[in-house]
């Protein structure tokens, strides 16, 4: 049996041959005038966009997203991308579609004592009850098949859950920093500040927005689902619980990003800040996991708003050096900041 050929492993030139799943599915109409077929395909390692620019309507009639398909074309280049360019396409019957979804590079086996480990971490005790509260054995299954997102960061099956971790281990670190935080009360934040996207993703397959996210989003679930353990917590403080409610509603950090408040306590400013430096550092991660070898800058990223430029170990471009010139430099370097600490 031939070795499976997995998107994130083709490169530009290859012949491909393979079963994916069909994640989307759109007829287009060129300036010409010709229907064209815009697809986009995923496995457990990644997604990669796909054109059929013959026979679209012919061949893409009765297939619809989240259908497992096998595919023929070839890999191209195309604005600094690689792009499958399909020649034929077909359904392929398979028992369960949702290991063609991509997941997190941790298992949860492996990432459950780390969140395990935060929760102890904990102190409050009205805190640790609410977060008892939320954290049932059934809805800890749930939060951790869950993604983080659709497609922006952590987009994957697992990848709540290590986003939650992260954020959390921040969120301990920083307390070490400023000790005038409440650290039980932002590390409790950090691990409830996204549990509403448990509704409002679901594993599809493909991931896609659940009516209820579409219609509410995972700030408004989230907080529905805190209010329903508050109201089982009594004896919580009207004023802890406020300022944990407060963290969820403005985690986001302003009205623009989807945030019913800005953060105005200094936890809250905290979290957003944690929040937002997790979901961009894996953004750009991934683009550099995606780079290739002799670029010296990635492609436009829409929600970055910008080019990456591309550095190897060393602090240099990827490209316009060979291995022995990047080593030469190194050496350079290294001799002449040993000659500036002298």
């Amino acid at each position: 049996m031939s070795e499976r050929q997995n998107l994130n492993t083709l490169i530009s030139g290859q012949n491909v041959e393979e079963v994916y799943l069909l994640s989307h599915k759109q007829v287009l109409t060129s300036r010409a005038g010709k229907s064209y077929g815009a697809l986009r395909l995923s496995d457990a390692t990644g997604e990669k966009e796909a054109k059929l620019w013959e026979r679209a309507e012919e061949l893409l009639t009765g297939l619809e997203a989240g259908q497992v398909v096998k595919v023929w074309g070839k890999v191209q280049a195309y604005q600094g991308q690689n792009q499958m360019v399909i020649t034929q396409i077909e359904a392929s019957p398979h028992s369960d579609p949702s290991i063609f979804l991509p997941q997190s590079p941790k298992n949860s086996t492996q990432m459950w004592p780390e969140f395990d480990a935060l929760l102890k971490k904990v102190g409050n005790p009205h805190l640790k009850r609410i977060l008892g509260g939320i954290f049932s054995p059934a809805f800890r299954q749930r939060f951790a098949n869950a993604p983080a997102a659709k497609f922006a960061h952590h987009a994957y099956v697992g990848g709540l859950l290590e986003h939650t971790i992260s954020v959390g281990q921040l969120a301990v670190a920083i307390s070490n920093q400023y000790p005038h935080l409440d650290r039980d009360l932002l590390l409790c934040g950090a691990l409830l500040h996204d549990i509403g996207k448990v509704e409002e993703f679901s594993l599809g397959p493909p991931i896609e927005y659940t009516d209820i996210g579409r219609l509410e989003g995972h700030i408004i679930i989230g907080l529905r689902q805190l209010d329903a353990v508050l109201d089982q917590q009594v004896k919580t403080p009207p004023p802890l619980a406020a300022a944990l409610r407060h963290l969820i509603i403005s985690h986001h950090g302003q009205e623009a990003f989807g945030s019913p408040q800005k953060p105005k306590i200094p936890e809250a400013m905290v979290l957003h800040a944690l929040d937002d430096l997790d979901a961009k550092t894996q953004m750009v991660q991934q683009i550099l996991a995606k780079a290739k070898p002799d670029a010296n800058w990635s492609g436009y990223h829409n929600l970055l708003e910008r080019h990456i430029y591309l550095l190897n170990s060393q602090g240099l471009p990827h490209a316009g050096y060979s291995q022995e010139e990047t080593k030469a430099l190194s050496t350079q370097e290294f001799s002449l900041f040993s000659k500036m600490d002298n």
